[in-house]
């Protein structure tokens, strides 16, 4: 029997794969769900590499990887923290705030397709139940 975490991590899967089959089979632009998840958290304000690590549970060399990824598409770019001689803080550019804005339409027709897969009310419930922490801390 598959358990409880492994359940959360196969649906996860699927819907970034999903969303990144139909973002890559409509437009020219191809991204990884892996540069789709840093492109969205730097678009929520995870800006700075241990940011993006701590966030994201993958190593530093990886977030350098999808940075690098992402500036080469134009998505992104970096700059010195004025802070900090060593460590870049991460903006997004005009075609990757056109990019995050134009995913939102796509991940509302997966959200459409989810509720017609399980039924409103259960669409309704599982959204509240994730809303919820899932462990008291």
């Amino acid at each position: 029997m598959i358990d409880f975490i492994e359940l959360l991590y196969r649906q996860h899967k699927q819907l970034r794969q999903r969303a990144e089959i139909m973002w890559n089979e409509n437009n020219e632009l191809r991204l990884t769900s892996s540069e789709w998840f840093v492109l969205k958290n730097i678009y929520e304000g995870y800006v700075t590499v241990p940011e993006l690590v701590k966030q994201l549970d993958i190593s530093k060399q990886g977030v350098h990887k999808f940075i690098i990824s992402l500036q080469d598409k134009g998505l992104i770019t970096t700059e010195l923290k004025k802070e900090s001689k060593v460590q870049k803080v991460s903006h997004l550019t005009v075609e990757g705030i056109d990019i995050i804005n134009r995913s939102k339409k796509m991940e509302l027709e997966i959200e459409k397709m989810v509720r017609e897969t399980i039924g409103d009310k259960e669409y309704e419930m599982l959204l509240e139940m994730l809303k919820k922490p899932l462990v008291k801390n």
